[in-house]
Order: C-alpha cells, then structure tokens, then sequence
C-alpha cells in the first residue's frame, strides 16, 4: 500500500485553529495595557510586578505577544515593536485598543454560542440596533483615531481626483460621527465647507473633535436623524461611509432625498462594503461581519445593491472603486453625479 501525495498542504487548517489564541492574546494584552509598560525596555519580573501577575506564566505570555511581533525581546527585555507602539500606546492619536475591545464584544464567547446561532437564528434578546446613536457614541473618539490610521486621508485623496473638486463649495457628511473624513476632505480644498450630520448623542463629540483641527469656522454640525429629518440643500457634496447599512431595506427614497439635496452637477459619494462572489469575498468581511450577522442582523451589501440605487434615485452616472481598509480587507467606493 502506498501512502498518500498531497498536492496541498494543510497548514492552514492549523492557522485557523490557533487564530482564536493569537485574537486573544492581543485582546488580554490590551486590556491588561501591557503595551504602555513596554515603551521603554522592561524584563519579564518588572512587568509581572507591574501587572501582579504569575511571572512564570506572565514570561510565557509575553514570549507569545513577541511570536505575533507585538513586542520584541533582546536579553531578557521586552520592548514594543512598530505595531504596538503606534497603535496600541493609550494617549496616542491612533490608539486602536479601545475599538479593539469594542469590536471583540461582538465576537462568540464560545464556539457553543456561533453553533446555537447557527441552528436557531439570532435570540429574543438579539440587538436590533434601535438606538443606532447611544449604541456609538461612547465609542466615537475610538472610531476616529482608526479614521486617523489612513482611512480619511485615503479618503480625502480619492474625492480630491474628483473633476468637479476643485469647484466644490459645501459638503454634507451623513453619519460623518467623529467627522475625520469631513476635516480630511475639506483640508484638500480650502473653499469647501462641511456639515457634519449624525445623532444627537453623538455630534457633541464631534464638535469637540471638530475643534481640536481647528475647523469651528469650515465645518458645521447638525443633528436629527437623517433618514427622515429634513438635510439641508445646495450641496456640491454629500458623503456618506458605512451608515447606510442600517437602511438597506429602504434605500429608494433616501437616496432620492440626497439626489434632492445636491446641486445641479453634484456629487454623492458612498464608501460601504460590497460583497462579490455570491457573498463570500472580500474575505476579510465576511468574516469580520460574521459574529453580529448570526446573532442580530445582516446589514452586508451586495456589490450592486447601491449603485442599483443611485441609478434608480436619477444618478446620471455611477462608478464603483474598491478601496483597502485595514478593518474589513477593502470597502466601495461608490460615486454618483446628478
């Protein structure tokens, strides 16, 4: 008898099955704020001490941050790496540990909870997002040091190509929440104005971010929910990322308000995710998405569903370019013009 050939190995079988002790890891460390004790060289002991921690076990702990390349070791000192010191020191403009931790409240405690889910559908207590603007305004400011990663400036960059950009007057930013992308955008033109536009339990965080930039004389807030409360009008403008999510049942007359709203020869730009390949890429989001899409709701898009829409709402012309995003693998960049 012969043994067997493999064309392909199964290493990543073996991937996936520590992925959960790499995500914890790093969720543990954040929590424990490990990274703020390692700016600078710390041993193992002097950590532990830090920590009032097991120092055996904490030794372990910090060997395995240092096999995921979220510290590094020399002579029995741990110290940050690049990742780490940028993105998950507190106090720095892009601290991500916070959003870390938020995001893994959506994920399975267990693999017992994602096969209940699977087999009975979301609970009687599922989250329904009701209350879209209390449920994301304690997390606002978190939200804004990812935009600050490079997502408002890669944002900013694609809408000043625009051809009409350089004419642009006013903006509006639906569910614009901390406003980065509306600074980002409106920094490219110095004549261009922004509103800002979210709930009521968020815009105050956004004023506040609003003048940290400086921007109280270029950027406006206004609050309400834009779905149904009036937008204002005579926009060259109007942006909206990963907010119309929560009205993908009820596109059609949305889009003809913002349709409404624009100047003639105006711009609206929507940047969501748009799944390709039957709804199975980009993988990233899918999943990502999928721990709040078994236990509550399905907000995904397929590729088409928005531009399906403009076209309908009386868009003239609409395009379609996918942009990367550290979160969720790449995101739509839709474009329509009245």
């Amino acid at each position: 008898m012969q043994l067997p050939a493999p064309t392909i190995t199964p290493k990543p079988l073996f991937d996936f099955l520590y992925g959960t002790t790499k995500s914890w890891l790093m969720i543990t460390a954040t929590e424990l704020n490990v990274f703020d004790l390692t700016v600078e060289k710390k041993t193992a002991s002097e950590i532990a001490s830090s920590l009032k921690a097991h120092e055996k076990n904490t030794t372990l702990f910090l060997n395995a941050l240092c096999a995921m390349r979220l510290l590094k070791k020399a002579n029995g000192t741990y110290r940050n790496t690049d990742l780490s010191d940028t993105f998950l020191v507190q106090g720095k403009s892009c601290y991500l540990g916070e959003l870390l931790l938020h995001c893994d409240q959506w994920n399975f405690e267990t693999r017992q909870q994602m096969a209940a889910a699977i087999k009975n559908g979301p609970g009687p207590d599922a989250e329904k997002f009701d209350d879209m603007g209390a449920m994301f305004a304690s997390h606002v400011k978190a939200m804004g040091n990812y935009s600050r990663t490079g997502n408002a400036q890669r944002i900013a960059d694609e809408i000043s190509k625009l051809s009409e950009f350089s004419r642009m007057k006013k903006m509006l930013d639906l569910g614009g929440a901390h406003g980065m992308d509306c600074i980002a955008v409106t920094q490219k033109n110095e004549a261009l104005k922004g509103v800002v536009f979210d709930t009521p339990a968020v815009i105050n965080i956004t004023r506040e971010i609003i003048a940290e930039y400086g921007m109280e004389n270029r950027i406006a807030v206004m609050e309400g929910d834009y779905s149904t409360d009036p937008i204002g009008s005579g926009y060259d403008l109007i942006y909206a990322k990963a907010t119309l999510n929560f009205f993908k049942d009820d596109l059609h007359p949305l889009f003809r308000k913002i349709y409404d709203a624009l100047n003639p020869g105006g711009v609206f730009v929507s940047v969501h995710d748009g799944l390709t390949e039957e709804g199975t890429k980009p993988s990233d989001m899918v999943i990502s998405w999928l721990p709040t899409s078994l236990s509550s709701q399905d907000l995904s898009f397929d590729r088409d569903i928005v531009p399906d829409a403009m076209l309908e709402a009386g868009f003239r012309t609409v395009k379609v370019t996918p942009l990367p995003f550290s979160m969720c693998g790449s995101m739509d960049m839709c474009i329509g013009r009245k």
